[in-house]
């Protein structure tokens, strides 16, 4: 079990070259949040994995209903700072317009990605304690309305991250379509069913109530999409994502899937700060709870598992081929290189 001391947080830095937002107002919790629990979640065995793959997963929760996280008032103060961030919007072959690192250039959406009050909240949901993703690019997420009406705001897709929430900024009375979808099956079933454009009965539509109503989802293991808009001008979400607060989870994000989102001049140095973090994460636990034996290879193997992050990473930094962001929309699916 990870100790107190292994608990630790990676600090946070703005890289030089991302400019702030201007005239934000404060995020101040009693006055935008309206933390409420959804009526309804459903477990990794609700998708249907077996028990024994549930329980070894990072968080039991496959993916919850529908429920409140922000007040009128934080709902406009967080649209505020989005009006802010649009310059900095960008495009990849499956999010036709999205904003990365918004948490870099807003105060007030690094504020309610990292507050506290927020982040236990997700953590009851989840079903174990849970630290924001330390790497930021992975916070803070958000997806617009695509300038092409005919494309999905988001193709089908599993997250590189182990938990999720999807906030909704706009009003859901204000457009048709649009809908968080997600496949209640075992991933690879639904994959599965995709490619053979069957199983729609187990596709759900999430109905949000209103504007600051969220989802919370493991989207590693939840196959889910934002279908595209038919009627409005106007679709906006916050994606804020999380690791488990245990040193010895198995890491599920891939800087092949960054590559094709992310400027690289960030992306790199963001790779190696967030796999150093896990590794000195790894470490601490180590000192504190590697027996006493006469035992060589027990030890470096120990040791290995402890800084095997590092080395991935200078393998990912490393490696010159170019990525393609994986996902299963129709382009992807009617694809013979993929």
């Amino acid at each position: 079990m990870p100790t107190e001391n292994a608990a630790m947080k990676m600090s946070f830095r703005i890289p030089p070259q991302c400019e702030s937002v201007t005239g934000e107002e404060p995020f101040v919790p009693a006055r935008h949040l309206a933390l409420e629990k959804p009526k309804r979640s459903w477990s990794l065995k609700d998708f249907g994995y077996p028990e024994s793959f549930a329980e070894e997963a990072p968080f039991p929760l496959g993916v919850t209903d529908a429920f409140r996280v922000l007040t009128p008032e934080g709902v406009d103060a967080l649209r505020q700072s989005v009006a802010g961030l649009v310059k900095h919007r960008r495009s990849n072959e499956r999010i036709a317009n999205y904003v990365r690192g918004s948490i870099y250039h807003s105060r007030f959406v690094r504020d309610l990605c990292l507050s506290e009050d927020v982040n236990a909240f997700m953590a009851e949901l989840a079903g174990r304690p849970l630290l924001p993703h330390p790497m930021a690019l992975y916070q803070g997420h958000i997806n617009l309305l695509p300038e092409e009406q005919a494309k999905d705001v988001d193709q089908w897709h599993t997250d590189t991250v182990a938990l999720d929430y999807v906030l909704l900024l706009s009003d859901p009375r204000e457009f048709d379509g649009g809908y968080f979808e997600y496949f209640q099956r075992p991933r690879g079933s639904a994959i599965r069913a995709l490619i053979r454009e069957e199983g729609q009965q187990d596709i759900v539509k999430v109905d949000f109530p209103a504007a600051g109503y969220a989802v919370l989802q493991q989207g590693n293991l939840v196959v889910h999409r934002a279908s595209r808009v038919t009627r409005g001008t106007e679709r906006t979400t916050l994606v804020q994502s999380f690791i488990p607060n245990d040193p010895s989870f198995l890491d599920v994000s891939y800087l092949q899937d960054c590559k094709p989102v992310d400027p690289h001049d960030i992306l790199y140095s963001e790779w190696a700060r967030y796999k150093a973090f896990l590794s000195a994460r790894r470490l601490q636990q180590l000192m504190e709870v590697l027996p006493y034996k006469d035992d060589p290879t027990m030890i470096c193997n120990e040791l290995r598992r402890a800084i095997r992050d590092v080395e991935e990473a200078i393998l990912d930094i490393s490696d010159p081929t170019d990525a393609r962001l994986i996902h299963f929309g129709q382009d992807a699916l009617t694809d013979p290189t993929r």
